[in-house]
């Protein structure tokens, strides 16, 4: 379970992780280990609130293609822990701005 703040929470079974290799530092690793995670999370058949969902598709963001399927890549680090946790932060802050609800003008 992904907490995103007091209210909202996305359950594991709506996320797939998927390990490749990565293209990033890791020295000889790096051809022999999967370090790096692409983090796949589908908006539409999410149990987020619409309004969140909403936003969060209204988003002019490379990484939400047209089936509405966010793809975070984590590469960074040479650990797969690490990535992972960056991963997760990085979802976690877009589910976040999503969820404030713009002030009106």
């Amino acid at each position: 379970m992904l907490a995103i703040d007091a209210q909202l929470e996305i359950p594991d079974d709506e996320l797939i992780e998927r390990f490749v290799r990565s293209s990033g530092p890791g020295g000889q690793n790096v051809n022999k280990v999967s370090c790096a995670i692409h983090l796949r999370f589908d908006i539409g058949a999410s149990s987020l609130p619409e309004p969140v969902k909403e936003r969060l598709l209204a988003l002019s963001d490379h990484r939400i293609n047209k089936e509405g399927v966010l793809v975070i890549k984590a590469q960074t680090a040479r650990s797969l822990e690490q990535n992972k946790a960056d991963a997760f932060a990085r979802l976690a802050s877009l589910v976040q701005r999503a969820a404030e609800v713009p002030l009106p003008r």
